[in-house]
């Protein structure tokens, strides 16, 4: 029943939105809309799952806050830390990081105003590090945070942090563009609630960024409008709009219709066609993306390993980088993008070979029944594969798995779910974060600093981190101490290749791809630079019409 409740929930907005967004019917792009003096409007499939980046599942909570939110460090167009509310980057050349790695010193930007004018100090950096730490806010990942054993401000715009141990991701993880991207909030405003998770904040945001939200209504619009207090002189553009639209189709025929001005990761099946959209373009860039098959460990057979290893060599990850991609991404072998330091060459997936997947399974007591189906010891090999819904290339591949899987006796029951619902916390009821399923189609967009400890931590399973597969293995856990702690790039490295050997061993998912950063953007946006990892919004502030 309330499954039932939230898809006639899901249609109710779909149609409320058609209603607000007044998508043309004509593909052809119209003249009145190509573009709006000022104003951008970016198309978002999918809602919102908060504002709030700390309490929010996916990344577009994190998306919305590089307009309204303030961080120590941003990501700039070349992958490199960019000071924002800090004036410098901490580091043992400078003093900024003490030589045992148990201090780091932040000296915070002077003159910095939030969006309803309250001056910005050291008091709100440490507000927010409590906030994620208290128990009673629901936040996604409190990874690093965790290892603060104090902050404290020796002055106003000084911050010190001191460390349980030495944590190498700190600076690239506080507030910064990590795995878990954190803006700054207000302590004015929310010290005194004993959480946030339900706060009016929520739902309108200030923070210290160069656009203020005005309003938000979930499932349609979030509206932002330039701030005229950002410390870096108020931004070229008057507004910035995040449209919510229910799927691809629609996101199309708004781009056509230049209904909406930039569509980022627009599906790769969707790409030519956006290509020749008159008035508008497709940009190409690297990015730190993966996408992946994920195994519930807590779900027999899927506990153990030669099922699992099984049903990743019956995925055909070549075929997928031509047909769902077309091309345009490349095999993953790993969580590490080719071009990080801390990338394996040697990595490889499972081979793709189906009639090896087979013998394994025979060979593992898994014996195919009148029904075409294997079953051991009365049980069928009968697994639910869900994703989200708004996911185009996981649509698209849902069906050929299925048939793979059929075509070695296994069956795989088909279930998409709502976006918001499929990424919710686990507090929330959330599909993956709850470990509601079996099999999952995934993704992750990394930080600047190789860190992924939040999705193979023992440690990190929901609801304090990331690691949807439940994976708890003390060997991973000692390779990333290494790489949290030590300083000495060559030992992280070392470190990183021995997790990656590791997940190789487990197989507690099947790395399918890493995708190439495509976006559909409106002739004439100046300033489009995104970043080759975290966010293509770093710069928002310098962006402008140029009709």
């Amino acid at each position: 029943m309330e499954y039932l409740t939230l898809r006639l929930c899901s249609l109710l907005i779909a149609l409320i939105l058609a209603a607000c967004t007044r998508v043309s019917t004509s593909t052809t792009p119209n003249e009145d809309h190509k573009f709006i003096p000022g104003v951008v409007r970016i198309a978002l499939v999918g809602p919102f799952d908060n504002l709030i980046p700390e309490l929010a599942g996916n990344e577009a909570a994190a998306d919305a806050a590089m307009f309204w939110g303030g961080w120590l460090f941003m990501v700039d167009g070349h992958g490199d830390l960019a000071p924002d509310l800090a004036l410098n980057v901490p580091s043992l050349d400078n003093g900024g990081i003490s030589h045992d790695g148990l201090t780091i010193i932040y000296h915070l930007r002077r003159g910095v105003a939030w969006q309803d004018g309250a001056p910005f100090d050291a008091r709100d950096v440490i507000f927010s590090w409590r906030a994620i730490m208290n128990p009673a806010n629901n936040v996604v990942s409190r990874s690093g945070y965790d290892d603060i054993v104090s902050m404290t401000a020796p002055d106003p715009f000084t911050v010190k942090v001191r460390l349980k141990k030495p944590y190498a991701p700190a600076i690239a993880t506080f507030f910064a563009p990590g795995q878990a991207p954190y803006c700054i909030l207000p302590a004015h405003l929310l010290a005194g609630l004993p959480d946030i998770n339900r706060s009016a904040y929520a739902s309108k945001p200030v923070g210290t960024g160069p656009f203020v939200v005005t309003r938000y209504q979930p499932g349609v619009e979030l509206d932002l409008v330039a701030n005229p207090r950002y410390w870096r002189g108020p931004p070229k553009l008057k507004e910035v709009r995040f449209v919510t639209i229910p799927n691809t189709n629609t996101a199309l025929v708004m781009m056509k219709t230049g209904d909406v001005d930039v569509w980022p990761e627009p599906p790769e099946a969707l790409v030519p066609e956006l290509a020749a959209v008159a008035g508008a373009h497709v940009t190409h860039h690297p990015w730190n993306q993966f996408e992946y098959i994920g195994f519930n460990l807590t779900h027999p057979p899927l506990d153990d390993r030669d099922v699992r290893l099984a049903l990743a060599m019956d995925v055909d990850r070549e075929l997928l980088v031509r047909n769902i991609l077309h091309g345009n991404g490349s095999v993953a072998n790993g969580d590490q993008p080719p071009y990080s330091w801390a990338f394996d060459p040697t990595a490889r997936g499972p081979a793709y070979d189906p009639a090896a997947a087979a013998a394994l399974l025979d060979r593992d007591g898994w014996r195919i029944g009148s029904d075409g189906v294997r079953a051991k010891a009365g049980k069928r090999l009968a697994l639910e594969f869900v994703w989200s819904a708004s996911d185009a290339n996981a649509t698209r591949f849902a069906p050929i798995l299925q048939d793979a899987m059929r075509k070695i006796g296994v069956e795989l029951d088909l279930k998409p779910f709502e976006h918001d619902l499929f990424y919710a916390t686990k507090q929330s009821g959330g599909i993956v974060n709850s470990g509601k399923f079996d099999v999952s189609a995934q993704g992750w967009v990394g930080g600047v600093d190789p860190d992924n400890s939040s999705l193979w931590a023992c440690a990190q399973q929901p609801p304090n981190g990331f690691n949807t597969t439940f994976l708890c293995d003390p060997r991973i856990d000692a390779a990333i101490e290494i790489t949290l702690t030590a300083n000495d790039r060559a030992r992280r490295r070392a470190a990183y290749q021995r997790i990656q050997e590791l997940l190789d061993e487990i197989v507690n998912v099947d790395f399918l791809y890493w995708v190439n950063r495509n976006d559909a953007v409106r002739d004439g946006l100046q300033g489009w630079d995104p970043a080759p990892s975290v966010t293509p919004f770093w710069n928002n502030w310098n962006w402008s019409w140029q009709p």
